[in-house]
Formats: structure tokens, C-alpha cells, sequence
């Protein structure tokens, strides 16, 4: 028998590009355990995950979809056009961004166009993950968030088709093409914040479970050979705003889950079930104090 003392119980899932296929093993771990998800929010790849999941409604089917598209020719040539694979694993996003411009590769492109990934490429490779299916599909209510260039304003979208929705709530800068939208430019919500508690705010809840799947800041062995000129202070500047920016905003959240994925990039989705299984090793950890903070009675 269960009794619920929380009525509403909102799901927030981050942004962090690969990293984000641990929501696949959190979901699977509060479902297990019968944690009621009233409510899904999601940026970037949360929002997709989220989406997906608040359409299906089955983990397993969502977990399919997305290896399935991760197989396809598809993404593994939008991986290749984005040609900033390294071999060091310890690199952040933005220190990513970082090696491909002291190449010359990512200036020379950013010259050229928008993005590293054309408008077309990018519209394809979500039309393989959510086809026609628009927020009335959706049996979880389901929300995502945006950033707008243009005011610098935060956008939720909460109806019509997810395809727009998703691509915007995932536009990563430099990488994805801004959406075009009622005059808007629309990129990534993580811009706004990497975990949307904030916007979790906005569905009326009772309690807020937020999933951070960011890398923290790794210290700088030798600041010789790794800060050489402007570009590395602003880049290393931007990371440690970021990760102080996420610290803060989850701190007043009921519940936080963060898998421990250690350094891998946002790029690197061959680590697809290592990302699952440590999605739900931490929200196994965190199981019996949320069962503790929901329910009156559990038995």
C-alpha cells in the first residue's frame, strides 16, 4: 500500500550531449521502484530523452530508439561533420572547442557558416528520433527549454510538433544551427541552465527530482601548457561560470541525482550502456530517501 504525501512529482533532466543516456537508467530505476513522474522537463539532450519517454512511457522502447539511431548511417556522418573527436578524454565541451580551433579546423568553418552541422543534416537527424509526433502524443505532460539570441530570453515550449521543440532545446552553439522561429533565434537551453530546475518550477510541483549529468571542473596540472593565450582564459573562465552557475541553482532542488560518468565528453556516445548503468546505480543510491519524501506509507 502506498500513500502519497507529495501529489506532483516533477522529473528535470540536464544537458550533456552523450552523457545524457544516464536519464535512460534513472528512469529505469524510479520506474522500477514504482516513483511516480507526474510531470518531465528536459534541456538538450534531457529534452529528448524526456520527450521520448513521456510519449512511449516505456524506458525499454525509448533505450531502443535511441541505439537504434545512434547506429544510423544518419549520425555517424553528422559525427564525422563535426570532426572533433580527441583522444583525451579528459577535455570538456568547450575545451574541445577549444583543440579544434587551435587547428584551424573550427575557425575556418565558423567563417563559412552558422554552425559545423548544416540546418538540413540537423532537421534529419531529428526526424529519425521523433518523426511527426507533436506534445499531444505525449502522456506525461512534457515541457523543454530554449534560449532566444536575439533577447536573450528563455523559451519554454510546451505544444506543437517536438520536432522544432527538440531541435531548439538542443542546438548546441557553434555545433547545431539556431532554429528560426516567430523572429526568434532559438539554441540550447543550457545556455539558460545545464539542469532545468528552474523551469521545474514552473509545472506547480510538490517535489522536484533533477538529474545533473554535467562534468565538474577538472583542476589544470600544468597552467604552462595548458593556459597559452586569451582564447584558454576565456574558455576555462566560461567552464568554471558554468559549473558554479549549476551548483547554485540546484541547491534549493528536494532531490539531485548525479551519475557518476566521471570524464567522458558530450561527444562520446560509444559509451552508451556504461552512461544507463551509472544513471541507475545513482538513482539506486537515492531510492529510499525519495521513497522516504514522497510517500506517507510504503509497504
Amino acid at each position: 500500500m502506498r500513500l502519497r504525501r507529495k501529489k506532483r512529482v516533477v522529473l528535470a533532466l540536464g544537458a550533456g550531449g552523450a552523457r545524457g543516456l544516464a536519464h535512460i537508467g534513472v528512469i529505469r530505476a524510479l520506474k522500477e521502484s514504482e516513483i511516480p513522474i507526474d510531470y518531465i522537463v528536459g534541456v538538450s539532450f534531457g529534452s529528448i530523452v524526456g520527450a521520448l519517454f513521456s510519449v512511449y512511457s516505456d524506458i525499454d522502447e525509448v533505450e531502443k530508439k535511441l541505439k537504434e539511431y545512434l547506429a544510423s548511417p544518419m549520425f555517424k556522418e553528422t559525427q564525422r561533420e563535426m570532426n572533433i573527436r580527441e583522444n583525451d578524454k579528459a577535455l570538456s565541451f568547450l575545451e574541445k572547442i577549444q583543440e579544434t580551433i587551435k587547428k584551424g579546423y573550427f575557425y575556418t568553418m565558423a567563417l563559412r557558416r552558422k554552425s559545423l552541422v548544416t540546418p538540413e543534416e540537423f532537421v534529419m537527424n531529428m526526424q529519425e528520433l521523433v518523426g511527426n509526433l507533436s506534445f499531444a502524443d505525449t502522456g506525461i505532460p512534457f515541457k523543454c527549454l530554449s534560449v532566444d539570441l536575439i533577447t536573450g530570453n528563455p523559451i519554454v515550449f510546451t505544444r506543437g510538433d517536438l520536432l522544432t521543440a527538440l531541435q531548439a532545446s538542443s542546438a548546441t552553439p557553434g555545433f547545431f544551427p539556431p532554429v528560426s522561429k516567430h523572429g526568434m533565434l532559438l539554441v540550447d537551453g543550457g545556455v539558460a541552465e545545464m539542469v532545468p530546475c528552474n523551469l521545474a518550477k514552473t509545472c506547480n510541483p510538490d517535489y522536484i527530482i533533477a538529474v545533473d549529468v554535467t562534468s565538474s571542473i577538472r583542476p589544470i596540472n600544468d597552467p604552462e601548457e595548458e593556459i597559452h593565450h586569451s582564447l584558454d582564459v576565456v574558455f576555462r573562465s566560461y567552464d568554471i561560470t558554468r559549473d558554479f552557475m549549476n551548483i547554485y541553482v540546484v541547491k534549493e532542488i528536494d532531490m539531485v541525482i548525479r551519475p557518476d560518468i566521471g570524464s567522458y565528453s558530450w561527444t562520446d556516445f560509444e559509451y552508451f550502456d556504461t552512461y544507463v548503468e551509472q544513471g541507475y546505480q545513482a538513482a539506486g543510491n537515492k531510492l529510499e530517501q525519495i521513497r522516504k519524501d514522497i510517500f506517507y506509507i510504503d509497504i
